[in-house]
């Protein structure tokens, strides 16, 4: 079962990787085929849906299936009125939002941090490849650089989410994404490499 906070029944958080999944995945090439992911969630301490989205598209690329884009998840979290929350110790602070007022974004959270009182959080999916085209653009009123990032699918959970926090997730998103996809090509040229001296040994 998934764990407690996410609000909404495992069958929900299927029919969510399975639609960003399929997304990205070269249907047509695999005619009468059934192509199954199985995910066991064995500790959880935040960002339990992100990390099952990536992890996913790893053991896709891993088995070797065409894909048409690069699905990579990102789970932020909205904090709208910082400075009646407070400060978790070591959380970094952009003071001049806090003065404004803005939304404060976290990235990677951790469980503790997605249940904090007032929090929203969101869960991205995006195609780094911009190759899928059923990728829907994000809103004219982001900016001309982040509107080249298509979305694939989004899950939102906790506090009531205000669009300036929705904008600023997706903004902020963008250099989380950029991170794990840089991460994938780091673990997956390890992985060559140790497979072509196992196999040359």
């Amino acid at each position: 079962p998934p764990p407690p906070g996410l609000g909404a029944t495992e069958r929900e958080l299927e029919y969510y990787l399975r639609d960003a999944l399929s997304s990205c995945i070269l249907l047509d090439q695999y005619p009468r085929c059934v192509i199954q992911v199985v995910i066991q969630i064995v500790q959880a301490d935040g960002c339990v849906l992100g990390s099952a989205v990536n992890c996913a598209v790893l053991a896709l690329m891993d088995a070797g299936v065409a894909m048409g884009g690069l699905p990579v998840a990102s789970t932020c979290v909205v904090v709208p009125e910082y400075h009646n929350l407070g400060n978790p110790d070591g959380m970094m602070v952009d003071a001049e939002k806090e003065e404004k007022g803005e939304a404060i974004i976290w990235l990677d959270p951790t469980a503790e941090e997605e249940a904090g009182e007032g929090h929203a959080i969101v869960v991205l999916v995006t195609d780094m490849a911009a190759s899928s085209s059923t990728a829907a653009t994000i809103p004219e009123q982001s900016s001309s650089e982040s509107s080249e990032m298509g979305i694939i699918t989004s899950y939102t959970f906790g506090a009531p989410l205000s669009l300036k926090g929705l904008l600023s997730s997706v903004e902020n998103s963008k250099q989380s994404s950029a991170a794990m996809v840089a991460f994938m090509r780091l673990a997956v040229e390890q992985k060559v490499q140790r497979e072509v001296q196992t196999l040359w040994s």
